[in-house]
């Protein structure tokens, strides 16, 4: 639930979650992609390179640009949210971040897998052969079953996220409020989903880097444990926001979930940073103590970044830029799960036209044949006159939260919580001074037409005709 609408302390508040949780994204990005540049030991942009190569002048120009490039985008990125600060509409000021969001991803890519392919286009000029041509490592037998998760650390936090979830949504189903109890059960599904990440990932391919075979155990499980308690964390971190999410809507404060929200995302973002510089100092670590080559599979990266092999069972692979893994696109579960994020983006823009036109497009209440029609887009709700069993006219608005629907500076539709009382229906502009109460035997309507006096002409005619 929220409060019935934003209001500037709370449409302030939204700006800083922004700014904390997304504006970040533009420097990291950016250094992460900098220094994916020059990449691993052996890689430049994603492709294999000796040493000696990349002392070429024609290479060292590339790289020059490229650095030139990410400045002025990063620039430019960083400069395009302060924007937002002098916008007071809420659908407006989120599809700016929305799409500012999806432009700093992509865009920050583009130099990169500009500089992939004019290194690969030097690399044929050059006439320079595969790195470790004719090579090909498998992963050692005893490297490849290091496993580092347990079900046994996972199972608490799952546990008492399962039960607190299955109380949670007992106890706000009987409150009148089972979306609440929908809502903290995700999470609890969730708990659980890390675990299967964590395990799926335990599972995946291991590099060989050394003909030792001890020198690639201990590096393979010297990264796996780093992941296993990043997911262990992200576990109980999850858990624990689910209660104070519970204990956070029973008190009925929007100001506290947001709040939380904030922590949780900075406190993720907090760990990811530093499960990052932990692995980088392993890779660093054991990059010493490579002594094979890496198998020249150059043409099985597009633009350096996406793996594509059908040759390749693995689902997940070492990705070439920043750490971690990466998805084989070849694969059906690379292929689904790529569609579906697809999906997912294409559908971002969409929903940023549908916030404008909700916020924009004012509200109209008609009394045809006997009928209230409210409409807003489409017609919302249809209630018969005869069915008015008794109409108000209020000053001011119940103290309500929101249970599904829209809720902004000026427009509540959809139901509402009164606390102590039960659920509403609401159409209206929260700006405007006087409401129509409207009861049926079907529950509680609160509305109110695009002006006062369209409002007010409402009611005389349903007042007027009841009488």
């Amino acid at each position: 639930m929220q409060e019935v609408f934003l209001g500037k302390g709370v449409y302030v508040m939204l700006q800083m979650m922004f700014f904390l949780t997304m504006y970040p994204v533009v420097f990291i990005l950016y250094f992460v992609m900098r220094s994916a540049g020059y990449g691993k030991e052996g890689m430049y942009f994603g492709v294999h390179m000796k040493a000696e190569w990349t002392k070429d002048a024609g290479v060292k120009e590339i790289a020059a640009a490229y650095d030139r490039q990410m400045k002025k985008i990063m620039v430019v990125f960083a400069l395009v949210p302060l924007i937002t600060f002098f916008i007071p509409y809420f659908s407006i000021t989120f599809s700016i971040w929305t799409m500012w969001l999806l432009v700093v991803i992509s865009g920050l890519m583009v130099p990169y897998a500009r500089g992939n392919n004019r290194i690969r286009a030097r690399k044929r000029e050059m006439n320079w052969g595969k790195v470790g041509e004719g090579l090909s490592y498998t992963e050692i037998k005893s490297a490849g079953k290091v496993r580092c998760v347990k079900p046994g650390p996972f199972l608490l936090p799952i546990v008492l996220g399962g039960a607190a979830a299955a109380a949670g949504t007992y106890h706000f189903a009987r409150s009148g409020q089972p979306e609440i109890g929908i809502l903290v059960l995700s999470f609890s599904v969730l708990t659980a989903i890390i675990f299967w990440c964590a395990v799926w990932m335990d599972r995946q391919k291991v590099e060989v880097i050394s003909s030792g075979s001890e020198v690639n155990l201990n590096y393979a499980r010297a990264k796996k444990n780093l992941w296993k308690n990043m997911w262990l964390i992200l576990a109980w971190l999850n858990t624990i926001f689910m209660v104070f999410l519970m204990a956070a809507f029973e008190i009925n404060q929007m100001s506290v979930v947001m709040w939380g929200c904030i922590v949780y995302t900075l406190v993720t973002l907090a760990l990811m940073y530093y499960v990052w510089n932990r692995v980088l100092k392993v890779e660093n670590h054991y990059g010493r103590q490579r002594d094979l080559p890496v198998e020249d599979d150059d043409d099985n990266w597009i633009w350096g970044m996406f793996y594509y092999n059908k040759s390749d069972r693995h689902v997940m692979v070492s990705r070439r830029v920043g750490i971690g893994t990466t998805m084989n696109l070849a694969t059906p579960f690379g292929m689904g799960f790529t569609v579906f994020g697809l999906a997912c983006i294409a559908a971002m823009p969409l929903m940023c036209v549908w916030l404008v036109m909700e916020e924009f497009t004012p509200l109209q209440l008609a009394v045809t044949d006997d009928v209230l029609t409210a409409t807003h887009i489409r017609v919302e709700y249809e209630i018969p006159v005869s069915d008015i069993s008794e109409i108000a006219l209020i000053d001011e608005k119940p103290k309500w939260s929101k249970v599904n629907g829209t809720g902004m500076d000026n427009l509540c539709k959809g139901t509402f919580h009164i606390r102590n009382e039960g659920r509403c229906e609401a159409f209206l502009n929260p700006q405007n001074a006087i409401f129509l109460q409207i009861e049926t035997e079907e529950g509680t309507y609160y509305m109110s037409a695009a002006d006062d006096e369209e409002t007010r002409r409402i009611y005389d005619l349903i007042a007027v005709g009841s009488q």
